[in-house]
């Protein structure tokens, strides 16, 4: 928002010539700055690829701001400063709709038509948020309830115990990984709630792997 707002008032462009341009709503624009909601990321793209806004420095925050000569005459000193001053948070693609087996292609290193971007500080190396379904993992996360996740590329690694969103190909779950009493190439995804009976599954037969940094709970 800070380099619309800077466009706003170097190029005389409004937040209602550009919400028309994109196909989104003026009054939207008034929540997103009031914090009412996210900006969703097909917006964010439109935005970039319109105005040739670096999408780099909306996600991260690196610069340059604009991508060409001409765009980049609008940074002003202020809007350098504002920036400057920002601590950096985190931007965590968010897939609003509940873990299911045919979202897995969509999940990896890269981000793939999120809903939107969460804005969470202190959270710069996760690169997931989705929704947990069911009551598996009850009452350490709840149906509805949002994790935050970080990317697991070695399984070698895995902290067993902790809790991770498991890829296979069968099903994608939160659970909490330990180590296999027998087979070193199995593992046991464990449920929190007694009710639910552990299950093993080779390591070879899992996709992605994503360590649980956080959540967001649903009220």
């Amino acid at each position: 928002m800070e380099v619309l707002d800077g466009m706003k008032k170097s190029k005389g462009t409004s937040m209602y010539s550009i919400a028309k341009r994109i196909g989104y709503l003026p009054q939207s624009f008034s929540r997103v700055r009031s914090g009412g909601q996210n900006l969703p990321s097909r917006i964010i793209h439109k935005i970039c690829e319109l105005y040739n806004i670096n999408k780099a420095y909306v996600f991260t925050g690196e610069f340059p701001v604009f991508l060409d000569a001409k765009m980049a005459k609008l940074v002003t000193p202020a809007m350098q400063k504002a920036v400057v001053k920002k601590e950096p948070q985190a931007k965590v693609p968010f897939y609003e709709t509940y873990l299911t087996a045919g979202m897995i292609k969509k999940f990896g290193d890269n981000v793939v038509n999120p809903a939107y971007f969460i804005t969470i500080p202190n959270f710069i190396e996760c690169s997931l948020a989705l929704r947990v379904s069911g009551d598996s993992m009850y009452p350490k996360y709840r149906s509805g309830d949002i994790v935050v996740c970080k990317h697991i590329q070695d399984k070698s690694t895995i902290l067993h115990g902790e809790p991770y969103v498991v890829i296979t190909p069968e099903y994608c779950a939160v659970k909490y990984v330990d180590p296999h009493d027998k087979d070193k190439a199995r593992v046991v995804l464990r449920s929190e709630n007694p009710k639910f009976k552990p299950t093993e599954v080779p390591k070879k037969d899992i996709l992605q792997l994503y360590l649980v940094r956080g959540k967001i709970e649903i009220t």
